[in-house]
């Protein structure tokens, strides 16, 4: 490798680290935010499922008819 390329590259990677950086600390952010609302979201449709079943939503006599 040339030793101008080499230099030039040596200039460059640090720059692209903190970019690489900043990207990372972006994506992360936007993750603490989504992942506590995903939870309560999956969350509700839990209860939601797990509430229609004890209410007999799905009765014995639906899928004796299957």
């Amino acid at each position: 490798m040339p030793s101008g390329l080499c230099d030039w590259v040596q200039c460059i990677l640090p720059l692209a680290k903190k970019v690489a950086d900043e990207i990372v600390s972006e994506e992360t952010e936007i993750l603490k935010e989504l992942i506590p609302r995903m939870f309560e979201l999956l969350n509700r449709a839990a209860k939601l499922s797990c509430d229609y079943v004890k209410r007999g939503g799905w009765s014995s006599h639906w899928f004796e008819q299957c």
